[in-house]
């Protein structure tokens, strides 16, 4: 074989070196492609986004759950669904009184949905249900946070599973499937998303060293955004609510029944005692006697404080039905402050003072913010027993 001959066959060998690696290569980035536009393909859908959602729930992945839920649009419409007529049966409140109510509580819609939002993620972050400190608890605002949380019924509803997810272009739906606990009744959520982006994927040329030799070839540079399906809304929450508080409310009633007797037999007690309670701190010159302050203290050691413990005992022999577990817990509630706060003010009468004394006042506040979230429970309980039952 003459030279020539030989250089023309290396030459040859080489080139069909260089297409079959050629050849690999794009295989190998056919393959690559493939596999990214697969992934996009999964993870810029509704079902990804819904899935995210559940496992960043179970997670207590709040950055995750945040990036696919608008939760302060959800909350804006969930407040306006409760709070919308809830003066609407109250037949003791005239119409201007009505009307006034009901501004208010759009009045205030931006800080209780900011406060639900807070307190919402921090559910999700920690597990608990935390009240905001600042001017959303208690009832700063003329309202009372926590039993509005009680009325969402959110913190008795849990999520037992997801399905009918439909992609429409631009938007998508979802059923959600959930239980209102205290009930025992299964409802299902309808919930919409929205796209906010779309998926980028864009063509360019790249350079490669590969196999010890430069390639110049057409390559692809994917631009892999988040997930763009967000949840906006729950479209149906108003009748979930209309499905589940009626049954509660027949629980609460029930348990107003048959607890009426022994409210009623201790708040005659209590006001007999409160009556010598008052006689018992008169005095000729105006300053207490220590001998007179120790019998105070020892009237509400011995007398008081009891009177409290045995109603709070006769209390917890009563059948507590589920849709009433939460004014069963605030009387109990209400009854571990009083007395807390009687023992402050005990000893305060016995050593003269003044810091027990403030101590004994500030719990006696928080008693009054929970006393009166038992009224308005037992008030409400009222306006619906006098409702007709519609078909």
């Amino acid at each position: 074989m003459d030279d020539y001959t030989w250089k023309k066959r290396i030459r040859a060998r080489k080139r069909r070196v260089r297409y079959e690696r050629l050849f690999a290569l794009l295989l190998l980035i056919f393959g690559i492609s493939y596999g990214i536009w697969n992934f996009i393909s999964r993870t810029k859908t509704p079902v990804y986004a819904m899935n995210k959602i559940s496992e960043s729930i179970t997670n207590g992945d709040l950055e995750t759950f945040n990036k696919h839920v608008d939760l302060m649009a959800v909350t804006m419409a969930a407040y306006d669904d409760l709070t919308g007529d809830m003066f609407k049966n109250d037949e003791q409140l005239s119409m201007s009184d009505r009307l006034l109510f009901e501004n208010f509580y759009v009045l205030i819609r931006p800080q209780m949905c900011q406060g639900a939002v807070q307190v919402l993620n921090t559910k999700i972050q920690t597990g608990n249900w935390t009240l905001p400190e600042e001017i959303l608890k208690g009832r700063q605002l003329g309202i009372d946070f926590d039993l509005l949380l009680e009325r969402s019924l959110i913190r008795h509803t849990i999520i037992t599973g997801v399905e009918n997810i439909e992609n429409h272009g631009e938007k998508a739906t979802a059923d959600i499937n959930i239980l209102e606990e205290n009930s025992q009744t299964p409802f299902t959520l309808k919930v919409t998303l929205e796209n906010f982006s779309n998926v980028g994927l864009t063509m360019g040329s790249e350079y490669f060293e590969l196999f010890g030799e430069s390639w110049n070839f057409p390559g692809l540079n994917f631009s892999l955004d988040d997930n763009p399906w967000k949840l906006v809304s729950v479209d149906n929450y108003k009748e979930y609510l209309e499905t589940v508080t009626p049954i509660l409310q027949k629980d609460i009633e029930s348990y107003i029944d048959s607890t009426a007797e022994i409210v009623d037999n201790y708040n005659y007690l209590f006001a007999i005692e409160q009556d010598n309670f008052i006689a018992m701190q008169k005095t000729s010159g105006g300053v207490m006697s220590y001998t007179q302050r120790e019998r105070i203290a020892d009237y509400i050691h011995n007398t008081i404080i009891p009177t409290l413990q045995d109603r709070q005992a006769e209390l917890n022999q009563i059948e507590i039905p589920n849709g009433a577990k939460y004014l069963a817990s605030l009387r109990s509630e209400s009854t571990e402050t009083t007395i807390k706060a009687w023992q402050f003010y005990a000893q305060g009468m016995l050593e003269n003072d003044s810091v027990a004394f403030e101590t004994a006042e500030s719990i006696h506040k928080q008693e009054l913010i929970i006393d009166q979230r038992i009224e308005e429970i037992i008030k409400s309980s009222a306006v619906s027993r006098i409702l007709p039952d519609l078909p």
